[in-house]
């Protein structure tokens, strides 16, 4: 367990870096589709690792009903 808690740290880590670098004003243009592209990697990664260890940070599916639309509540 401590190996995929490493695991979890080193790409929260890395997904820490790639938003800084993505956000970054200076980052060259040439470089975002790659970055970006990583960048949501990592995330489901570690959206998966979460939700298989049934982490505090796992996100769960939620339904939601709209309710009937009445143009009388504008």
């Amino acid at each position: 367990m401590a190996e995929a808690n490493d695991y979890l740290v080193l790409l929260q880590r890395t997904l820490h870096r790639l938003e800084k670098t993505v956000f970054d004003v200076d980052t060259p243009p040439r470089d975002l589709a790659s970055l970006t592209r990583r960048l949501l990697e990592v995330s489901r990664e570690i959206e998966r690792l979460e939700s298989e260890n049934g982490g505090a940070n796992a996100p769960t599916a939620t339904e939601v009903e709209d309710e009937p639309f009445d143009p009388s509540e504008i």
